[in-house]
């Protein structure tokens, strides 16, 4: 017999005060939520900038891609192609990916072909 996860409820805002008449009033499905879409630029309007970086992560290389704007899920998809096309691992934190090893060059060549503007940098 398989066990059943519990969600673990959100009772941040689950009620809400109510200017008017000093009362309580309970939160509908959507109300206070703020959507988490934003518009995403299209890809050659945006500068992404590659770098290598091996300082905190025990001796170990990767390269960074930073400066993106937009969706996350976008951001997360063309991560997900960098990583197949380079044949490595990666992760994607805030507005920036991690592809592990170095591989600056084959990710700025990358990034071109899918019409960003990509440019490699150090720091």
């Amino acid at each position: 017999m398989a066990k059943k996860k519990m969600q673990k409820l959100d009772l941040n805002n689950f009620f809400i005060k109510n200017e008017k008449d000093e009362s309580f009033k309970l939160l509908q499905e959507n109300d206070g939520k703020q959507s988490n879409l934003t518009t995403s630029l299209p890809p050659n309007a945006q500068k992404l900038f590659v770098r290598k970086e091996k300082k905190g992560r025990g001796g170990k290389t990767v390269t960074i891609v930073e400066g993106y704007q937009g969706n996350s899920k976008t951001l997360e998809q063309l991560c997900k192609k960098v990583k197949q096309q380079c044949g490595v691992g990666g992760s994607v934190s805030q507005k920036i990916f991690i592809i592990q090893g170095d591989k600056a060059n084959q990710v700025v060549k990358i990034l071109i072909k899918e019409g960003y503007n990509a440019k490699k940098t150090t720091m």
